[in-house]
């Protein structure tokens, strides 16, 4: 099977300008799912002390929620590539009076932390933005002996199943960065000292008005939107706005299901870094 790993110049810039522009105002935008944040936190409440690497943290709505699960045993190295983005989370984090946390500016490909270093790597909502066979084998690098690997992420056929995905015209086919699920099971397959533990589907009830959709959409609270041009994103949204009242008896309660997955990947004992690779 061929797994998509390359991604454009200008999609990469796009996206990074999309969350440059966006990061004052994401944790508005965006929803904040705390189900696969309490799955997670109970698989590490036994340890005495967690270093938690968070690659693709944004401006830290999950990661606050980790601490408030986790408490002060938890330290977090906050990683993500966009300085809008961090510089937002750090704000953020006075504001609760955080301070077991890193800041570190870097790729997800290449983190600058110690080999066998970290209890637990979680990823949210971002690891369709990773190079995948780079990114498994970094997690790994990092990883200690039987830790965990936490993907958290929507696959195309989830997106195409929201309600972007089936009224916003042209959302599910610009997205060809997601992955479907056997595409991921295949990267971590072929990933040494990785092995998939298991697989969570977490369903979501969603509520809103098209007032409110539309804002969102306007505001660009999916990096999707970005891969628009200027004119295929109006004459789409009008359409949108169209498809909304034709298929909703009520535009100010507009209900629909989003999907996610879990992925609980093991990071194997017994087999030091230097046979990693």
């Amino acid at each position: 099977m061929h797994i998509r790993f390359t991604k454009t110049s200008s999609i990469l810039n796009n996206t990074h300008r999309h969350f440059s522009e966006i990061a004052p105002k994401y944790r508005n935008l965006r929803t904040t799912d705390l189900e696969p944040i309490v799955f997670i936190t109970n698989k590490l409440h036994h340890l005495p002390k967690i270093h938690i690497a968070k690659v693709g943290c944004g401006n830290g709505r999950y990661a606050v929620e980790f601490f408030r699960h986790l408490g002060n045993k938890c330290h977090i190295h906050c990683i993500d590539k966009n300085h809008s983005m961090l510089r937002q989370m750090e704000e953020q984090f006075k504001q609760y009076n955080i301070k077991n946390f890193q800041v570190i500016k870097s790729d997800a490909e290449k983190i600058p932390l110690g080999t066998d270093s970290i209890d637990s790597l979680v990823t949210f909502n971002a690891v369709h933005h990773f190079h995948l066979t780079k990114f498994l084998m970094e997690a790994t690098r990092i990883l200690k002996d039987n830790a965990q690997l936490f993907v958290y992420t929507r696959l195309r056929i989830q997106n195409a199943r929201n309600i972007w995905g089936r009224y916003f015209p042209m959302f599910h086919e610009k997205e060809t960065r997601l992955y479907e699920l056997d595409e991921l099971e295949e990267a971590i397959e072929k990933t040494p000292n990785l092995k998939l533990n298991s697989v969570q589907v977490f369903e979501y009830q969603r509520v809103s008005n098209l007032e409110r959709l539309v804002e969102q959409a306007r505001h660009k609270h999916y990096s999707t939107f970005s891969l628009y041009t200027k004119k295929e994103f109006e004459e789409s949204l009008h359409k949108f706005k169209e498809n909304i009242l034709k298929n909703f008896e009520d535009p100010d309660s507009i209900s629909w299901k989003d999907e996610n997955v879990l992925l609980v990947i093991d990071n194997l004992q017994g087999v030091s870094y230097r046979n990693k690779v």
